[in-house]
């Protein structure tokens, strides 16, 4: 077991310390369904936002490129990409492509609580 799962494990234990069963089980149910939620904010960003997870197919010019500050993407792409995120009204990618926030995670992680806790 590795140190984070190994913490994970701990802090688990020391919150249902002292619990009566109703009361783990209710910790439980909400514990999966944070999983859950996490899960689909995955998905959910995944699928709106791509363009943040171009830099995963980087050559190794690219990410030297994206080191000194330029986007390796060609310029339509960009354009298009910006244009989309306006429409969206979040943040424009950083002038190497890279987003400057968590401003979408953010946004994907409420849109999957709403449908998950709705």
């Amino acid at each position: 077991m590795n140190r984070l799962k190994a913490e994970e494990a701990r802090a688990r234990q020391e919150a249902r310390a002292g619990k009566t069963e109703a009361e783990i089980a209710a910790l439980d149910r909400e514990d999966a369904l944070k999983a859950r939620i996490t899960e689909l904010a995955r998905e959910i960003h995944i699928e709106r936002f791509p363009e943040e997870y171009d830099h995963y197919y980087d050559s190794i010019e690219d990410v030297k490129d994206r080191k000194r500050g330029i986007n390796p993407m060609n310029k339509e792409y960009i354009a298009k990409v910006n244009t989309k995120r306006e429409e969206l009204g979040v943040e424009l990618l950083a002038d190497n492509g890279m987003p400057p926030s968590d401003e979408t995670w953010e946004i994907a992680y409420s849109d999957a609580e709403r449908r998950l806790r709705s």
